[in-house]
């Protein structure tokens, strides 16, 4: 079996923390060894807060997943990237953790999945011609934004807007989250209409152009995150999130026999 959840944002105000631990405590306790549980990108929530902070707050919740029989997986997200330089920094620390990068490649029973946070997809779907690479380099700072000057973060971005004429960009891509970003797009000839941004990422992540950005091989199924708008439709999926407050949240994706299936979690 494998259990993939994500954008738990742990560190956030409106993370249910109270809920995931239930989760851990009894759900994904009862894994065992043959089976992966994996941690698909923004566990914690890093921006514009120290980093020892957060990790010391949910130091039980950490100490929880680290005790797992279950083979555990790390996949960073655009609010936990700096997890992959403390790896880097690191690496026999994180001895309990089978991979941690920017995605993983599993299987059940026959059938491959392919696992990536989902911020690539949105930069794809959304944000041309900003590039991976810079959406990655201000996540980093943004990780460690509490340790620097607001006026340096914003420089950064009036520098960016300029380069790539895009003004107002950091309003969308960074300060709103996900579920709330749109924007004008224009066709030849009709007026501007408004376009959630979900809804493009949504389109993206399910066509079969998704496997030439991402490099999927044939026949692997694609599980992300990064939206909070979870839902399986054939093979794609999306975790959700465990951020209070949104219509459907505390929801996971569980695979057995090769099959996903998406979930909520309600111990009552």
């Amino acid at each position: 079996m494998i259990i993939a959840v994500s954008d738990v944002h742990l560190g956030h105000h409106k993370s249910d923390v109270s809920a995931f631990r239930d989760f851990i405590d009894n759900h994904v306790s009862k894994l065992t060894p043959e089976d992966d549980f994996v941690l698909l990108g923004d566990i914690f929530d890093f921006w514009r807060r120290k980093n020892v902070d957060v990790l010391l707050e949910n130091e039980e919740v950490l100490t929880k997943i680290l005790n797992l029989d279950a083979k555990v997986h790390y996949v960073v997200g655009n609010h936990d990237y700096h997890m992959l330089k403390i790896r880097e920094r690191f690496p026999d620390k994180y001895c309990s953790f089978k991979g941690s990068g920017k995605y993983l490649r599993l299987e059940n029973d026959k059938s491959k999945f392919f696992f990536t946070h989902g911020y690539e997809l949105d930069i794809w779907a959304n944000y041309e011609p900003f590039t991976i690479e810079e959406y990655e380099m201000i996540s980093e700072n943004l990780c460690r934004a509490e340790n620097m000057g607001g006026d340096i973060i914003s420089n950064i971005w009036a520098l960016i807007e300029k380069i790539l004429k895009r003004p107002r960009l950091h309003e969308l891509v960074m300060e709103k989250p996900p579920e709330e970003r749109k924007s004008l797009k224009r066709k030849k000839g009709i007026l501007p209409y408004t376009v959630n941004h979900t809804d493009e990422l949504k389109k993206f992540a399910c066509s079969e152009v998704r496997n030439i950005f991402l490099g999927l091989e044939s026949g692997e199924k694609l599980i992300f995150g990064h939206t909070h708008r979870p839902f399986v439709k054939g093979d794609t999926g999306n975790t959700g999130s465990w951020v209070k407050g949104l219509p459907a949240h505390n929801t996971y994706i569980e695979i057995d026999n090769g099959k996903m299936e998406l979930k909520e979690w309600n111990n009552k």
